[in-house]
This record gives C-alpha cells, sequence and structure tokens, in this order.
C-alpha cells in the first residue's frame, strides 16, 4: 500500500474521488529500479499499470530477423517522466506488453495491480470509464510519438 497522496501528483489520475484513491492505494506498490534495468519486457503478460515517481524510463520495441540475429535491434518510441503512466497494455485485452521498459537511470515507480484495479473497475463503472478515457489519451500520445519517429527514420533515407 502507498500514501494516497503518491497519486495526486499526476494528470492521469486527476478524474479520481478521494475514495477512488484510496482503494488504488491499498493495491499499489512501490519500487525502485538501478539504471539499465529492465521494468518489464515486451510479449509478457501485464502484471501492473505504472506511474514513474522519479528518474526517467524508455520504453522500446525489439526488432529481429529470424536467421539473422546480428539485426536485432532495439527501437525506442518514447522516454517516460517523472508523473507519466506507462504498462497501459495491462488495462486492454490481451493483457500483453507491447513494449519493453527500462529505467534510464536509477528510478522509482509504483505499480498498481491490474487484477485488483480490473476488479475495482468492475465494482465502479466512473472509475472504469475515466481510466479507459486516460489511457485512450496515453495511447494516442504515445502513437504520436512513433508516427514523428517513422517520418523523421523515413526522411532520413529520402535524403
Amino acid at each position: 500500500m502507498i500514501a494516497p497522496k503518491s497519486l495526486q501528483f499526476t494528470s492521469f489520475f486527476d478524474f479520481l474521488t478521494p475514495s477512488q484513491v484510496k482503494a488504488i492505494t491499498k493495491i499499489s506498490t512501490e519500487a525502485t529500479y538501478a539504471s539499465d534495468a529492465y521494468i518489464f519486457r515486451e510479449n509478457e503478460r501485464a502484471t501492473g499499470l505504472y506511474l514513474l515517481v522519479s528518474g526517467n524510463v524508455s520504453l522500446f520495441f525489439t526488432v529481429e530477423v529470424e536467421y539473422r540475429p546480428e539485426l536485432r535491434k532495439e527501437l525506442l518510441f518514447s522516454v517516460i517522466n517523472p508523473g507519466e503512466m506507462f504498462g497501459v497494455s495491462a488495462l486492454i485485452e490481451p493483457h500483453i506488453l507491447t513494449a519493453s521498459a527500462r529505467a534510464t537511470k536509477p528510478s522509482q515507480v509504483i505499480k498498481i495491480d491490474v487484477t485488483g484495479l480490473l476488479a475495482l473497475c468492475e465494482q465502479d463503472e466512473q472509475l472504469a470509464y475515466g481510466l479507459m478515457h486516460q489511457v485512450a489519451k496515453t495511447t494516442l500520445g504515445r502513437l504520436s510519438d512513433t508516427r514523428l519517429q517513422l517520418a523523421a527514420a523515413w526522411a532520413t533515407r529520402r535524403v
């Protein structure tokens, strides 16, 4: 369990009532990650929704060519800053992570247990609606970041 004020410094949770904040803090834990430590890896089952308290986290996916392992490459698509959420795949079926997350410097995160969070959503429609609204906004932002990177990569190859 974390302190309720821990969730108040992010706009992601602006819509929460005091009772919703209290319920979420009961299913949340804090963790610290060293620089270069993985928080999660793509294609794993999502077990939590994460809030970055301090530090920085890189989100990336890996491109691999089955018969050419030397062509393996990590493609960075977003940097998470304090106050931002990540791991939103935890709230979207099939609950499989679509990216990897790695601390780029010592980082402190809050992990909200997804099983508990989904159970709370089953009991509270307003919470479910608010979370899905925030997840949609976050996902659209990440999609926009990815599109900009693709456009930049395309432009440099055309020169």
